[in-house]
Parts: C-alpha cells; sequence; structure tokens
C-alpha cells in the first residue's frame, strides 16, 4: 500500500511527477518476467528539520507482491548486478534484504536497498541519504507498506 505517511515520511505526489516513480513502476513491472504483481510506488519526503536548514530527505518507494522466485535468488540477483552492494537486515517482517550506495562517477545516481520475502519486494531509493541511512529508513518504512491480503 502507499499510505499518505509513515513515520515523518509524507507522500508527495508532485515529487512523485519529478522522480517518474510511474515509468519506473512499469519499468520494474516489465523487467520481472511476470514475477511481480499488484506493484505500487510513491515518494515520501520528511521535512523535518528543514527549517534548520537541512536537506529534507526523500524516498521513493516501489513494491508489490513477488512469485517464482526466492528472496535469497531476488537479494543474489541484485549483489551480483549492483557493484559495492551488501546485504543487510531487512528488519522484524524477515526475508532478505540488500543495499547499495549512489556511484558518484554516475551523475543522478541514487543510494538502493531492496528487500524479499517469499511473497513481497520492495525497493527503496534515495538522493538525499547513503545506503547505510537508507537501509535504517528502509526497516521503518516497510511495516507501513507492506501489509496482509484480507
Amino acid at each position: 500500500v502507499t499510505p499518505d505517511q509513515i513515520s515523518l515520511y509524507v507522500r508527495r505526489p508532485q515529487l512523485e511527477q519529478q522522480m517518474n516513480a510511474g515509468q519506473l513502476q512499469r519499468q520494474v513491472i516489465a523487467k520481472s518476467a511476470g514475477q511481480a504483481s499488484h506493484v505500487v510506488s510513491a515518494v515520501y519526503e520528511n521535512s523535518a528539520g528543514a527549517a534548520n536548514g537541512k536537506t529534507p530527505q526523500m524516498i521513493l518507494f516501489i513494491g508489490g507482491n513477488l512469485a517464482g522466485v526466492s528472496a535469497s535468488s531476488f537479494i543474489a540477483s541484485f549483489t551480483q548486478h549492483s557493484s559495492g552492494a551488501f546485504q543487510t537486515s531487512a528488519g522484524p517482517l524477515g526475508g532478505s534484504a540488500a543495499c547499495v550506495n549512489a556511484q558518484a562517477s554516475v551523475p543522478g545516481s541514487v543510494a538502493l536497498c531492496t528487500w524479499a520475502d517469499n511473497d513481497t519486494f520492495g525497493v527503496v531509493a534515495s538522493p538525499t541519504m547513503d545506503a547505510a541511512m537508507l537501509a535504517s529508513q528502509m526497516r521503518v518504512i516497510r511495516p507501513g507498506v507492506e501489509h496482509l491480503a484480507k
């Protein structure tokens, strides 16, 4: 799901347009070879501290259901294709997770973290955080976007 707010992060539809979240969502679906379904996307911003001159923190989220691949295979594929990627805790909901820092030599590069369990996957990206900070925020955001279907 894509709630209007998760912790200190507020959904920003205008940023979703600027960051082409819809296009990225379609790319995830296309590249998944049928393994991703019910894919959603949103951009969230935490403006706490902005009044004190701090840069607002932004996170792009794309996630959905995952079928036909194990969590460990999904994460292994990510780490194999992302130079410098490292595994990290997926948080209290379990599964596997990995992150990679932005590449300084690549303009527009962002830090990425992804998680998967045996039913769901998610990707968070940020132009304002490094991978370690994003990993921590991924564990905060994940319970807000991943819910059991009723």
